[in-house]
């Protein structure tokens, strides 16, 4: 596995620098545009495209000519290959002298409109203005364009395919040529940009009719199978290392955040990737951490699935010290709780800080549904319970249940307080009408969290829980996980022997139950030294017992004529001490229904108290299970 170490960052970012201009030349000759690339110098390339000799020595102003607020194009064979000329673009052109003031990106209202200002001051725009270019057109995705009509130029005020495709191809030769000579802001701002246009393509797919620059930015910028551009995210990337030591908090975390949204993850020759030198970096400088620059840094490994330990616990300790938990805004508290829970992560200071946090805001209406939904769904996750926190979050879900529209997060919003064995009925019974209404929208996990939470609850739901359900659970059959079918049995188990309600059909019925039992026991030490001492007392004990519901009891006993199940409970049946999770208050429940077992808990706190003395551990069973003392 790779070290980090401060020798092995010296000599990979003295090894890119030596490989930047064969990087810059690798990165063209394999773009899917056609470009030539010649070396002028170790430090300097440049990379040329074939265009129209005409359209170069005779490209009219596209801001001038005309009382609107740019010209008509006339360009329109800008493309014409029968009459290339190599246009030349150096990667580190300087761009002295006096400019002229170049229009502010954040005033311009349009995609098109950004475009076509930052074609015509091009020359005269730094990297910083170039950046912000892309920073505007992702933006500017987010809303609603004027729709174009067709490839005719003639339209007044209204752009040629081709002369959008020639626009933005010489901005974007532009900013890949010039990359090197950004700093940290206009890597990470240009990154950036083009992570959210690449994310808000791949989920808007492609759309019949959409407007010409989408169909040039899906071409530069993502594959035919809908993945990103590797090749120039790895050449940012590259490019980054070089000064990632200039990178301070905020660009670190924004430069995770646009690689976690494209879902890539750079690697290096020497083994390494992206992210661990961002960790790496970021660790030193943890303290100059915001509250959103932890957010988004966090967010980021978590989406990867990188847990970083050092990263996190750094990050995690630098929250702590925190003065003022009011720098968190509901999103960056939800995005942190999530990340350090998906993460598998235990910092539970942190956690508990949080929870304060949320606990002594007046209300919760700043909260967004998706918001309530994550924190509560973290902290299940995480197995922490400030009873208080989840409490308040009930009360806030309750009075905006109207506002869940989301399937996904109401089932995560009750999986949560099932699995924390909150049994809130009332808040069960609230989101009964708007969980059946989003039925047609839940995904495998969603159908099969939705269902296990309610049957921990005990909360009758027949407007919910119908054949509308079950038709549901039926086509989706083939896309459930293993423990999507356990869940579905303890729910049919839950529906038809403990109500007498809808059923699954038998094949279905059968595949949930062949799964629930398929899982092979494990024995711990505490479990098998809880049946040597029920041995010791005199008690004929049957191990791993499988009973008729499918569940398995660590051990069997006969006591006054009466099947008496033992559970040896460990950790993972409470959350924290004395609370019983989901599982195990469902366990209990349907055993005793169904089987008709009464079953007694040995919690392994209470087994430890006892230490090594056997004797202790005999009277402790005797008194358990109801029988007379030895002494």
């Amino acid at each position: 596995m790779w070290r980090c170490s401060q020798a092995v960052q010296t000599t990979s970012q003295r090894s890119l620098r030596r490989n930047t201009s064969s990087s810059v030349a690798q990165f063209a000759r394999t773009h899917q545009q056609h470009y030539y690339v010649r070396l002028y110098s170790p430090s300097v390339c440049s990379i040329t495209r074939a265009f129209s000799r005409s359209s170069l020595l005779n490209q009219p102003s596209i801001l001038s000519g005309s009382g609107s607020r740019y010209g008509d194009v006339k360009t329109n064979n800008l493309l014409n290959p029968s009459n290339p000329l190599l246009i030349t673009c150096h990667a580190f052109s300087t761009r002295g002298g006096k400019r002229p003031r170049v229009p502010q990106m954040r005033d311009l209202h349009s995609v098109e409109e950004v475009i076509i200002t930052a074609y015509e001051y091009l020359d005269d725009m730094s990297r910083r203005d170039i950046s912000a270019v892309w920073a505007r057109v992702a933006l500017l995705m987010t809303k609603r364009q004027p729709k174009q009509r067709g490839k005719s130029s003639h339209n007044k005020g209204k752009l040629s395919f081709d002369d959008m495709e020639h626009m933005m191809h010489k901005i974007f030769n532009d900013t890949v040529n010039g990359i090197e000579d950004c700093g940290a802001r206009e890597l990470t701002e240009t990154t950036l940009g083009m992570a959210k246009i690449v994310t808000m393509l791949r989920q808007q797919g492609k759309r019949r009719g959409e407007d010409s620059s989408r169909v040039i930015l899906r071409r530069m910028l993502v594959s035919k199978d809908m993945k990103p551009n590797e090749k120039l995210f790895q050449f940012f990337a590259g490019a980054s290392m070089d000064i990632l030591d200039r990178f301070d908090a905020r660009y670190l975390s924004n430069l995770a955040y646009a690689y976690a949204l494209i879902d890539y993850v750079p690697e290096f020759d020497d083994g390494s990737d992206l992210f661990d030198h961002i960790a790496m970096n970021a660790v030193d400088i943890h303290r100059k951490f915001n509250a959103q620059d932890i957010s988004n840094m966090t967010w980021a490994y978590a989406t990867l699935d990188i847990p970083h330990a050092v990263l996190f616990e750094a990050l995690g300790d630098q929250v702590v010290v925190f003065k003022h938990s009011k720098d968190f805004n509901p999103q960056a508290i939800s995005n942190t709780a999530w990340a350090y829970a998906k993460v598998g992560i235990d910092h539970q200071v942190l956690f508990e800080k949080l929870a304060n946090h949320i606990v002594k805001t007046d209300n919760l209406n700043q909260f967004y549904p998706q918001a309530l939904s994550n924190i509560v769904w973290a902290y299940a996750t995480a197995r922490v319970h400030p009873p208080k926190l989840f409490k308040k979050i009930a009360e806030a879900a309750i009075q905006r249940k109207t506002e869940f529209s989301n399937s996904q997060h109401v089932a995560n919003l009750l999986w949560a307080y099932a699995a924390m064995g909150i049994v809130d009925k009332q808040l069960f019974l609230s989101f009964m009408p708007t969980a059946a209404k989003l039925i047609d929208s839940y995904n495998n996990q969603g159908l099969a969290n939705i269902a296990w939470a309610y049957a921990v609850a005990d909360v009758d739901a027949p407007t919910l829980f119908n054949a509308h359900f079950i038709n549901k659970c039926v086509e989706k059959g083939s896309g459930f996980e293993i423990e999507h079918y356990r869940q579905l049995h303890q729910w049919h188990l839950w529906q038809t022997k403990e109500k007498p309600n809808s059923r699954l059909p038998v094949d279905f019925q059968e595949r949930c139950y062949d799964i629930f039992i398929s899982e092979e026991p494990t024995v711990s030490k505490f479990q098998d030294d809880v049946v040597s001492q029920l041995s010791h007392i005199g008690l004929e004990t049957k191990e791993e017992v499988l009973v008729g519901s499918g569940y398995r009891i660590d051990a069997l006993v006969e006591v006054n004529g009466k099947s008496v199940g033992v559970e040896a409970d460990g950790p993972s049946h409470f959350i924290g001490r004395g609370c019983p999770s989901g599982s195990t208050i469902l366990k209990r429940r349907q055993v005793s229904s169904i089987d008709e077992i009464e079953l007694v808990s040995v919690p392994y706190w209470e087994w430890d108290k006892l230490g090594m003395d056997r004797r202790k551990k005999q009277e402790y069973l005797r008194h358990l299970l109801g029988l007379k003392s030895d002494r």
